[in-house]
């Protein structure tokens, strides 16, 4: 607790200090949020004037500190810091490597392109990790031999690396779809999930095996990503994964995709046993017809064949407060099933302005506990009336 207050206490000092000794002396604080915060006060005191006491220390602070160090040389336009982290690359410390990646992934100058696709080669993972980074902020523009040799490191002995290979790769831009078809049977998970989350630029064949992978949180991530393209396997998904996160995700991808042929799907949904998946397939439903639309097509399931569909309409339409439906709802009192019978009661304050007639009918029904729960609702109508 000691050590924590004695953070606080200097980081209230280095946030209140306007003596550029002291923010510079900060640079070196043990704590990097102190550091951190002696960066932002420095550079916006003395602007380009800070740019020795950062460079001195762009390979040397705390690593954490490495990229924020290098965003402030690069935003008060320092022009040597490029060419000290160009050439720590090859610095025989691993550790002042792996700083100078990260520095290069916070000054995003092309020039150092060339640099990191040789370093890609590192013997150290992290090292290798931090580069792809670095490629990764630099963006489109390093071009589409970057990409190729980061596209090479998605067989990379280490998981670790063939995951930050496939967020470089996305970042690139370059055609990422096909570079990542032989990373869709990697045997690490985290691997398959990172890909799955890129999902819309795979083959065809490359983004149903994704779709259907073994692994629920890679299912899930393919789910968000998929598009009108996958629109079948989203349809299966939401009616036979075993995952609800799984089923759940693709309930609402199908409503964004704004696709009426997903509206079957959704209706099904409607009675999944997932509560969560429910609510996720009825506002999928709105969004594909407008709540009015909806309404009317949950007021035509109420005459399905099916008691689950009539049950999970009477409640859906409970959920949206449809008062229009009442008439509809309130044929379903002779209902075959007992359990739509049941809906119908417990769903008369929402969808009924005056329900009370349709309890009545109830209490006579041939289920004891459709009867007592109606006895129950009209005891406690007629309390609240006096």
């Amino acid at each position: 607790m000691a050590r924590r207050a004695d953070v606080t206490e200097r980081l209230r000092r280095i946030a209140a200090t306007d003596e550029a000794g002291e923010l510079i002396a900060a640079l070196d604080d043990p704590s990097p949020e102190v550091a951190r915060c002696a960066i932002r006060r420095l550079t916006g005191i003395e602007g380009h004037r800070a740019a020795d006491a950062l460079r001195a220390r762009l390979l040397s602070a705390d690593l954490s500190l490495s990229a924020e160090i290098a965003i402030a040389l690069r935003r008060i336009g320092d022009e040597c810091a490029v060419d000290i982290a160009i050439a720590g690359l090859r610095d025989r410390l691993y550790t002042r490597r792996l700083a100078a990646a990260r520095a290069l992934g916070g000054l995003r100058e092309l020039r150092a392109v060339n640099p990191l696709r040789a370093a890609l080669a590192d013997e150290i993972a992290g090292v290798r990790m931090a580069v792809l980074g670095a490629l990764g902020e630099i963006g489109p523009g390093a071009g589409a031999d970057a990409g190729d040799d980061c596209a090479r490191l998605l067989s990379d002995r280490d998981p670790h690396v063939r995951i930050a290979a496939v967020r470089a790769i996305a970042r690139l831009g370059l055609a990422a779809g096909t570079r990542f078809v032989s990373a869709v049977c990697d045997a690490d998970p985290m691997v398959r999930l990172e890909v799955a989350r890129h999902l819309s630029g795979l083959p065809e064949n490359a983004a149903r095996t994704l779709l259907a992978d073994p692994d629920v949180r890679v299912r899930e991530a393919a789910a968000h990503a998929a598009g009108k393209e996958h629109l079948d396997e989203l349809a299966h998904l939401l009616i036979q994964d075993p995952s609800s996160d799984v089923r759940h995700a693709a309930a609402i991808t199908l409503g964004d995709l704004d696709d009426r042929r997903a509206l079957d799907a959704l209706l099904a949904a409607v009675e999944d046993q997932d509560a969560i998946v429910r609510m996720a397939a009825l506002r999928a439903l709105v969004q594909l017809l407008t709540e009015a639309g909806a309404a009317g097509r949950l007021c035509r399931e109420l005459r399905s064949v099916r008691p689950e569909r009539r049950r999970a309409a009477v409640y859906a339409l409970a959920h949206l407060h449809v008062l229009a439906a009442a008439g509809d709802v309130s044929r379903l009192v002779d209902d075959p099933d007992h359990d739509v019978r049941r809906a119908v009661l417990q769903t008369v304050d929402e969808l009924m302005r005056d329900p009370v007639a349709v309890v009545r009918h109830l209490t006579s029904d041939n289920d004891p506990e459709i009867r007592n729960a109606a006895e129950i609702w009209l005891l406690r109508r007629m309390r609240r009336a006096t």
